[in-house]
């Protein structure tokens, strides 16, 4: 099988190569997802740069040119299971999943049952998306916990979990304001719901909050850029407010003020997806997925995808992926 490797951290143009690998055999408990479509998410680069929670792991593989030192790019993907592991009911095999695993850019993948989610039908292209960018908006969502008439502030405004949060929390009534850095993003996130704010220079972002919230700033924030404009974030929230941390778009440190925790009471944490799912019981995991899939198959924005290539075209995927002003996902597929 095709599969896209890297024998070390660094740029992903640089880094990532296209192998030839044994399909895996799947192990007791585990099925074997034969992998059709993968997105190219930030996490994704995130990590082959070595920049995300955890390194990648390295191991030896056998590839069809010899043995090579490498460990495998991407977490999520979507296929149909095509062979199980011992213990494993028989009514997986010929399932249509969305898969959560390690090196999900490669034709074949093996996980455990529990990390396979039956898709029905859900389209292909967004079934391949399902277990991030949703996961994700679904959990941030519940952190903060604002009730109807609050108001949540999002950075990163346009990105696909920015829209994904803005459809849940509208539909429980919490107003959103969408930070976005070009005038042309405002009008989509306005007509998701979203009170847009165009924060183009550095300190404008407290002000604009305290105008859309007549002076009472936000109740809570969900923060995908953090960085120096993280400071922005947090003059923006009110006293007591809550501000959660999930991304690194700007890169660096969060400058958080004594002050701002001592004499504002502001709280402020971070958010990584596979923390928050290490959390959850297999009760709560069945009923945060059963969510997921009603918000897709309602109609969950973000999901949309802009272009698609094959595989084996992965560096000029990566190089679309990154490309400023993007209006959907970057897809990898498979026949």
């Amino acid at each position: 099988m095709r599969a896209v490797v890297f024998e070390r951290h660094g740029d992903p143009a640089e880094v990532l190569r296209l192998v030839t690998l044994p399909e895996p055999r799947p192990a007791p408990g585990e099925v074997r997802v034969r992998v059709l479509a993968r997105p190219v998410n930030p996490s994704d680069l995130l990590f082959v740069r070595g920049e995300y929670g955890r390194r990648g792991d390295f191991r030896e593989l056998e590839t069809s040119e010899g043995p090579l030192r490498a460990a495998s790019a991407g977490f999520e993907g979507a296929g149909v299971v095509d062979a199980l592991g011992p213990g494993v009911p028989g009514a997986y095999l010929g399932a249509h999943v969305a898969v959560a695993a390690d090196g999900t850019w490669r034709e074949y993948v093996t996980a455990p049952a529990r990390d396979v989610y039956r898709t029905g039908g859900v389209p292909l292209r967004a079934a391949a998306q399902l277990t991030v960018n949703p996961f994700t908006a679904a959990l941030l969502l519940d952190r903060p916990a604002l009730g109807p008439g609050r108001t949540l502030l999002l950075t990163a405004g346009a990105s696909a979990v920015a829209r994904m949060l803005v459809h849940m929390a509208t539909a429980r009534r919490v107003r959103c304001l969408a930070v976005v850095r070009r005038a042309a993003a405002a009008s989509a996130v306005e007509a998701l719901g979203a009170v847009p704010l165009v924060a183009d220079a550095p300190g404008a972002l407290p002000r604009m909050v305290r105008e859309a919230t007549g002076g009472h700033g936000a109740d809570a924030a969900l923060d995908a850029v953090a960085g120096a404009p993280g400071a922005d974030v947090l003059r923006s929230v009110r006293p007591g407010g809550r501000v959660v941390v999930y991304g690194m778009l700007a890169g660096g440190p969060v400058p958080v003020p004594a002050e701002e925790l001592v004499f504002r009471g502001l709280r402020v944490e971070g958010f990584w997806l596979p923390a928050a799912l290490g959390e959850l019981d297999a009760a709560a995991r069945g009923e945060l997925t059963r969510r997921v899939l009603a918000e897709v198959t309602g109609g969950l924005p973000g999901l949309e995808v802009e272009a698609v290539y094959g595989l084996e075209r992965f560096g000029e995927a990566l190089v679309h992926a990154v490309r400023p002003g993007r209006s959907g996902k970057v897809l990898l597929t498979t026949g």
